[in-house]
């Protein structure tokens, strides 16, 4: 076997290995194959966060020339926002950095760690797979099962709303009908007609315009607490799939060392640059045409005290962002009108927009338009349903690089 080749072309594998060669991983394959056929190893860093874009592997096994490679690899992966899905993460490694390895599950960064050289302990490794295939296998039933179970009931209470909306609509039409034949009506004689249009003045239209009035706020009462219901569904939801969402993704942004401690750093000089100070507060668009998850995202913002507005199409992203300044956008890939990429491809030729941060909202319905998208500039990606840990950590991410485009 040479250096470097792909021992597995899986086109869609469940397992991926991550390394810098596959000279030593020879015992390591050999395991994964009695496990299951649907691996490949990978070692570009292109080639890698491709994979995992267009695959979500359920298993990742850094494998690099050692820890401090893998860390560092497996933390990229993190940051770019590719690892926001549920996933089992091995780390493998030499006997003499086994202690690094140890402190790295300790923490969360890796769900196991196994010895390959020299590799003695072969059943345990077994084990490992073993217990990881089990468990993203019920993962994964689970979030299908979820998937269906939240989605009749968000389906069903469409249904009702729409009901409601067209129920009041009829009210009204209702109302205005009697009212046309009320005016309609009239009486034979100067008197009766005195005597009717006093009738209708004082008391009937009074009566049904209080009618009206009542019936209109108890449906649009009902009409509001049926849609509360339904981004509280979606938000538990989005919660359940955050539980299962390993907390390495989050852990590995301070990867535990072994490294010596480094000097204090030096004081900053007088002339030295204060960094712009980032606000709590962003101004945030949100460019979304599902009314139950943009609803979710804006509550989630505003709990956050940011200031939002929203836009249901992208022309009206456009139009809105012409007008007006914001620190970052949370924009969907598939809107009507106009798509997320042509949605960005023109707002980029704004001149406050050249740097504006743009989060990109997808279900990876279309990879080839995902990675064309990512060639206009954009911060990152989360997937739908969205996570609020994965909300705010794309906001942190933001901040983090704060760069006001005015």
């Amino acid at each position: 076997m040479t250096e470097n080749s792909p021992n597995h072309a899986q086109r869609r594998p469940q397992v991926i290995i991550i390394c810098d060669k596959t000279d030593e991983l020879t015992g390591v394959i050999e395991i994964i194959e009695a496990h299951t056929d649907a691996y490949r190893t990978v070692f570009h860093w292109e080639e890698t966060a491709e994979l995992i874009v267009e695959t979500n592997p359920s298993i990742i096994i850094m494998a690099k020339n050692d820890v401090a490679g893998s860390i560092e690899t497996y933390t990229e992966l993190s940051k770019q926002g590719l690892l926001n899905y549920p996933h089992k993460n091995i780390l493998l490694c030499e006997n003499k950095e086994s202690g690094i390895a140890f402190k790295c599950c300790m923490k969360d960064i890796f769900s196991d760690y196994f010895v390959h050289k020299p590799m003695y302990e072969n059943y345990r490794f077994r084990m490992i797979l073993h217990n990881a295939l089990n468990e993203v296998s019920g993962s994964k039933k689970s979030a299908e099962l979820q998937e269906a179970h939240f989605g009749k009931m968000d389906n069903q209470l469409r249904v009702l709303i729409d009901d409601v909306a067209q129920h009041r609509c009829k009210t009204e039409d209702n109302f205005a009908q009697t009212r046309d034949k009320i005016a309609q009506q009239q009486g034979h004689n100067d008197v009766q007609r005195q005597m009717f249009e006093q009738l209708k003045e004082q008391h009937i239209n009074p009566l049904i315009t209080q009618l009206e009035h009542q019936l209109t706020t108890s449906v649009e009462l009902l009409k509001s607490q049926l849609k509360d219901k339904q981004v509280s569904l979606a938000e538990l939801s989005a919660l359940l799939t955050e539980r299962r969402v390993p907390r390495s993704v989050s852990a590995a942004q301070t990867p535990p060392t072994e490294t010596a401690p480094s000097a204090p750093p030096k004081p900053a000089s007088p002339a030295a640059h204060t960094p712009p100070e980032i606000p709590k507060k962003m101004r945030i668009l949100v460019v979304e045409d599902n009314e139950i998850y943009r609803e979710m995202l804006l509550r989630i913002l505003r709990e956050e005290d940011h200031i939002t507005e929203y836009a249901t199409t992208g022309l009206e992203a456009v139009k809105l962002l012409r007008k007006k300044k914001f620190d970052m956008v949370f924009m969907d890939l598939f809107m009507p009108e106009l798509d997320g990429y042509n949605t960005t491809k023109n707002i980029r030729t704004f001149k406050h927009c050249k740097t504006l941060p743009i989060i990109a909202l997808s279900t990876n319905r279309n990879k080839e338009l995902i990675r064309k998208w990512a060639s206009l500039g954009l911060m990152g990606y989360i997937t739908k349903p969205s996570t609020k840990l994965a909300i705010l950590k794309a906001i942190d991410k933001v901040q983090g690089s704060y760069n006001p485009a005015h």
